[in-house]
């Protein structure tokens, strides 16, 4: 892929301030075990990565997507390299993280996708600010019917 065209998912990615939005206080971060990726991380990790697998119809889940950081970096690639509209895009992206405000700013930060508050670890544990759908969502992932359907 040309620079060019990383050039333009790494703004995508900047358009987010890396880790903002969100107050992450020492409690917080050790309770939770937050560690974020920083934009460089990931955009150096998914240049030594074969392209194809972000193409049409394949399925990407992160099960511990935090804020979007490498989900919007796959909606680009998808965009960018692989000409797919913003809706196919996030029509294969899948993340799911277990803090509620982490969720709101993924989906905001990818303006839709599947993004769904649950703990991949215990699916069948319904967190606090988990809606009722998106547990049932979650056990139909990771329970039900395996990751195969989604992958």
């Amino acid at each position: 892929m040309s620079k060019v065209i990383w050039d333009k998912i790494e703004q995508k990615m900047n358009d987010h301030e890396y880790m903002g939005e969100i107050g992450r206080d020492e409690y917080r971060v050790k309770a939770t075990a937050e560690i974020f990726t920083p934009t460089e991380l990931v955009l150096d990790m998914l240049k030594k990565s074969d392209l194809d697998i972000f193409s049409k119809g394949k399925t990407v889940l992160d099960p511990a997507c935090g804020d979007g950081q490498f989900l919007v970096a796959v909606k680009w690639i998808k965009i960018y390299f692989h000409n797919m509209t913003e809706e196919e895009a996030l029509a294969d992206i899948y993340g799911v993280d277990i803090m509620r405000d982490n969720v709101d700013l993924c989906k905001k930060r990818l303006s839709g996708g599947t993004i769904l508050v649950g703990d991949t670890l215990n699916p069948e544990k319904r967190l606090e600010s988990q809606t009722r759908e998106e547990h049932e969502k979650i056990k139909d992932i990771f329970m039900n019917q395996g990751l195969t359907k989604f992958l």
